[in-house]
């Protein structure tokens, strides 16, 4: 069986020498750049009145709202007005914050969806984006029963009864996420206990709000313009900060969900399947499963046995959220993600291929039918 390969090209030796080279610079950048990140805060803070424009919305105030982080430079997607429209049908109020300019006309079809329309430089990615929105909650006086914080990288949610925010608001945990992850240092390590929320989708609770330790973890953040170190210093470590500070974290799913339902799969053709496309979008992995699906005298659940270890370990399958449509299916994963890298386009193709996409609001099943065309 010929499967399509979604993988870059292999880096030439040049290449190499310059990555490495690159990394050995990232790694005495990162010494120094969290410290630089103060003043660079101080430096926005001092510039916010005048480089921060804040438009009211019509949108009513409710007891639960959203900072909603999006960057779409080339104009309002049609799957966020959904996801905007969704938001509101939950009964959540929307501030919305856009590190990029936003056309007049996107501004007047948004203001009866939104509570408030921030525009920001983008500076900080994610994090600096959710910083302005979550500083607008607080000093506006919101004061939220649930306060959620969530980004444009993902579509959200792929259904249209989805209950996601239902569940959100029944989890007794302070700090909630779609996504609980281990970062795979502390997954080679074995420190399964220091895992993380994924930053795309955070529910906190009113007592984490009002508690004064978080309006501090906001407003004295340090905002650092790298994507790298924004992901080492905030998504890896903000469930566990405020684990340190007593608060509760938990998640909607999680990795060891995910590997648990690879190790006790027992559909042969939805396990040949998985070990198929991750053998064309993961060098790693093909490099232990091809040779394995090359003897021909193994089948897929054979296979899988085989490398159960590897699995357990998670040695395999790193990338929780971009395995095949089948694990994402099987385990109701409300979301998908938009990252352009080999993983999630041959998840994408691969939903596609199948007429997954049909299942979706339509909004998103245009967007994902085009987005990896260029």
């Amino acid at each position: 069986m010929t499967q399509t390969s979604y993988l870059p090209p292999k880096k030439t030796p040049s290449e190499k020498f310059v990555r490495e080279i690159k990394r050995l610079g990232r790694q005495i950048y990162f010494k120094f750049m969290p410290y630089w990140g103060h003043v660079t805060r101080m430096i926005c803070d001092l510039q916010r009145s005048r480089k921060v424009h804040v438009i009211e919305g019509q949108q009513v105030a409710t007891q639960d709202v959203v900072v909603l982080l999006v960057y779409q430079p080339k104009g309002i997607l049609a799957s966020t007005y959904w996801q905007l429209d969704w938001l509101a049908k939950q009964g959540l109020s929307v501030v919305l914050v856009s590190n990029t300019k936003i056309s007049d006309a996107d501004k007047a079809k948004l203001s009866p969806l939104t509570r408030l329309i921030v525009e920001r430089p983008n500076i900080g990615y994610d994090f600096g984006g959710y910083r302005e929105g979550v500083l607008q909650v607080l000093d506006r006086k919101m004061a939220p029963r649930n306060l959620y914080v969530m980004n444009d990288s993902m579509w959200f949610p792929l259904s249209e009864d989805s209950d996601v925010i239902d569940q959100s608001r029944a989890a007794p945990e302070d700090v909630w996420g779609l996504f609980v992850d281990l970062d795979w240092r502390h997954r080679k390590a074995g420190n399964h206990h220091r895992t993380h929320v994924q930053s795309y989708f955070f529910r906190f609770s009113q007592k984490v709000v009002q508690d004064p330790r978080f309006d501090r973890y906001w407003r004295k953040m340090s905002i650092v313009n790298d994507k790298r170190l924004v992901i080492k210093m905030r998504e890896l470590k903000l469930a566990n900060h405020f684990a340190d500070l007593g608060f509760s974290v938990g998640g909607l799913h999680s990795w060891a969900e995910v590997r648990d339902f690879l190790i006790n799969l027992d559909d042969e053709e939805m396990m040949d399947a998985i070990l198929r496309l991750q053998c064309s979008v993961k060098r790693h992995d093909a490099r232990i499963i091809q040779p394995l699906l090359e003897r021909g005298d193994m089948t897929a659940l054979q296979i899988r046995d085989a490398l159960s270890d590897k699995i357990e370990a998670t040695n395999l399958f790193v990338f929780s959220t971009a395995l095949h449509p089948y694990v994402m299916r099987s385990l109701g994963f409300p979301f998908l993600k938009k990252q352009r890298v080999a993983e999630m386009i041959g998840a994408r193709a691969k939903i596609l291929e199948l007429g997954l996409e049909a299942e979706f609001p339509p909004a998103i099943r245009d967007e994902v039918a085009v987005w990896d065309k260029n």
